[in-house]
């Protein structure tokens, strides 16, 4: 793990990139063969498979790989990217939030299998990341 007054120093140098790239440099995630990747999720509202390529939106908005019909929800409410071997959500602005486990984020957050991303009154769990098919 990196100490905090080395990443806060890094953070800083790294800002024109901004928060979300900086950050993933510094987590250094796994090489994987190059290649896009599914990242998949349940709904757990409604039981719903969700696979999208590197990147899903959650939100309101029809454009979102992952919509969610809730009126807690923001159109453009939280993102899921993969970088390398990792998954990372982070809140985009949202209104009322975004939790991972019952906590609530405020910086790019590295999700692991079964990982439970909370947003207004639904609730979407990471099942992890397979090959694009």
């Amino acid at each position: 793990m990196i100490p905090e007054v080395l990443r806060e120093q890094t953070m800083e140098l790294l800002g024109a990139l901004g928060a979300f790239t900086a950050y993933a440099v510094l987590a250094k995630p796994p090489r994987v063969p190059r290649g896009s990747a599914a990242l998949v999720f349940r709904v757990l509202n409604d039981g719903r498979i969700i696979r999208a390529r590197d990147e899903a939106g959650i939100g309101r908005s029809h454009e979102h790989a992952v919509i969610l019909e809730d009126l807690r929800v923001s159109r453009n409410h939280a993102r899921v990217i993969r970088r390398g071997a990792q998954a990372w959500v982070e809140d985009v602005g949202s209104r009322n939030g975004t939790y991972v486990n019952g906590r609530r984020i405020d910086r790019p957050t590295a999700l692991r299998q079964g990982d439970r991303i909370e947003v207004g009154t639904s609730a979407v769990e990471f099942l992890g990341m397979q090959p694009w098919k």
